[in-house]
């Protein structure tokens, strides 16, 4: 990120304004900022939210942080480290540190405590597995000069979702993380310019799916007046019942006797991060494990544990106004992180691999109705990645949709088909940047309205003029939808109606944003296939 600190020397007192780059918050912390070099924005990095979760409290609630009594200045001009990484495909390149439960704001430099904006909570992707606060790519230099944007780092894999009958675990610590965030937002946000009544939470893929769990919890109005699921909202989870035989597997790894919740504990997380490997799904099937259908195989996720989650989120269905959508073709990064040049060779003996992975005993009727001869032409690059797209992001959404309107809940759909000219993320290489088109993830900067010095921090590609048009629309959605609670608040639904079952209508976001049916045709099957997989699993516990 390009940011200008600001030196704590000198300092010897507190100001009223968040354009003084020194904040007190509420419980009495001192927070010292910095500016954005490339905007008039300032940002507090590296807040605590919670107490580091170390030792005992690995695998516990997060514990709110207490400022001492003394009082504390933060030097909020370093970026936090990530939350332990597992897996490869979507790890943070920088530091990681069990003690990462902090966030990230950004606000207008002429801010004050006073200014009551709107503000944009964000839940970054990475399969639960990966990802952090301090990706490039999330930086909110760009989209906070009318906002406060907020980004809450929460633990990771086994450290965020351990759930074993025998120690007494049930998991979910990250949702519970995401919740304390979420609280200290409310509790803190006025001391840098925000309206604790003003906020939209929201994420992309596994960011977004925690989303949809925390905007189905009965306190959810308290806590935002908003939702926005970016390619993942709707989905459905393991119950802890089915998930033991992966967990067990993981903690076997540990070489720990049973119960032995000490030795878990005292694991180092180079060995979690081993033990992790041994047993997750990251072999010559990879992309299968892009759809986690069959909650049970699943790594790490959100599990319906009777407490947290006291039900599947899909059934309660959304309580506040939500955005939910998807991309035209998820599943091509996909396809291209799983088997690389190596697609355009594949066979029906892969495609037969990759359903039978997801679908188990319904995979012969997936490749009935999705036959790899009359569909696709015999391309398996074309039927995985429509597959992906449908099942697990567009027709979850749908789903998600579907039970909001059947409760009353307003709710909007999009579908993102624009391909971007430039690579969003520094891994992305250039050459497969117009092949992959409107892929997973490639929504994410046009809603943080990034246009320039692509792939973020310091690329060299910048967004065409029809390109920040739709950045600057999408961005606006999202913070009217923090503000207002809708996406366009004065057009009485011209131009981006509400859903209703009846005529699917919503927003697809191309060169342009076009009002126009959302296709959810599909989803009649897809969904079919998803209630009969959750009764073979139930079955099966």
């Amino acid at each position: 990120m390009r940011h200008v600190g600001v030196a704590l020397a000198g300092l010897l007192g507190l100001a009223d304004s968040v354009n003084s780059k020194l904040v007190e918050t509420q419980n009495g912390m001192s927070v010292q900022g910095g500016t954005c070099e490339t905007t008039d924005v300032n940002y507090f990095f590296s807040i605590p939210y919670a107490k580091p979760p170390l030792a005992e409290r690995r695998y516990e609630p997060p514990e709110p942080y207490h400022v001492p009594p003394y009082g504390k200045v933060i030097n909020g001009t370093n970026s936090p480290p990530a939350c332990i990484q597992f897996g490869t495909g979507f790890a943070e390149s920088g530091p990681q540190s069990e003690d990462c439960l902090y966030l990230n704001v950004w606000t207008p430099a002429s801010t004050t405590s006073d200014s009551n904006l709107p503000v944009k909570v964000w839940l970054y992707g990475g399969g639960n597995q990966g990802g952090g606060i301090s990706n490039p790519s999330y930086d909110g230099c760009y989209s906070a000069e009318d906002s406060i944007v907020v980004s809450i780092n929460y633990r990771l894999g086994p450290l965020g979702f351990l759930a074993l009958s025998d120690l007494g675990l049930s998991g979910n610590y990250a949702i519970l993380d995401q919740l304390l965030g979420m609280q200290w937002v409310q509790e803190n946000i006025k001391s840098f310019g925000g309206d604790p009544n003003k906020v939209l939470l929201f994420g992309e893929s596994a960011g977004a799916a925690d989303t949809f769990v925390l905007a189905t919890r009965p306190e959810a109005p308290k806590l935002m007046k908003a939702a926005a699921m970016e390619s993942g909202g709707g989905r459905d989870f393991a119950t802890v019942a089915a998930a033991q035989t992966f967990q067990q597997s993981f903690f076997d790894q540990l070489n720990c006797s049973t119960p032995d919740l000490a030795c878990a504990r005292a694991a180092s997380p180079s060995v979690l991060q081993a033990a992790h490997l041994v047993v997750a799904v990251e072999d010559a099937t990879g992309v299968a494990s892009a759809l986690n259908f069959n909650g049970s195989r699943s790594a790490w996720s959100p599990l319906v544990d009777g407490v947290v989650i006291p039900e599947q989120p899909s059934t309660v269905g959304l309580q506040v106004p939500s955005i939910l959508g998807s991309n035209a073709v998820e599943g091509a990064l996909f396809v291209l992180a799983a088997y690389g040049e190596k697609a355009a060779s594949l066979t029906q003996a892969d495609y037969d691999t990759f359903l039978t992975y997801n679908f188990g005993p319904l995979a012969p009727l997936v490749n009935e109705t999705f036959s790899l001869s009359k569909v696709f032409n015999g391309s398996v690059a074309a039927a995985v990645t429509t597959v992906v797209t449908d099942a697990s992001y567009k027709c979850a959404a749908h789903r998600g949709l579907l039970r909001a309107a059947e409760k009353g809940v307003p709710v909007w759909s999009y579908r993102f088909s624009h391909g971007p000219s430039c690579a969003w993320f520094a891994n992305i290489p250039s050459p497969y940047v117009s092949t992959l088109g409107a892929t997973h993830t490639s929504e994410i900067p046009f809603v943080f309205n990034m246009t320039r010095n692509m792939p973020p921090p310091d690329g060299n590609c910048t967004f065409s003029e029809a390109e920040v048009g739709l950045s600057r629309a999408m961005s606006r959605a999202w913070t009217n939808m923090a503000e207002f609670g809708v996406p366009e608040p004065d057009d009485d639904g011209d131009s981006w109606p509400l859903w209703t079952a009846d005529e699917s209508m919503g927003v697809v976001l191309n060169d342009d944003v076009e009002v126009g049916e959302v296709d959810y045709e599909t989803c009649a099957f897809w969904n079919k296939i998803n209630d009969d997989l959750n009764k073979i699993e139930a079955v099966g516990q």
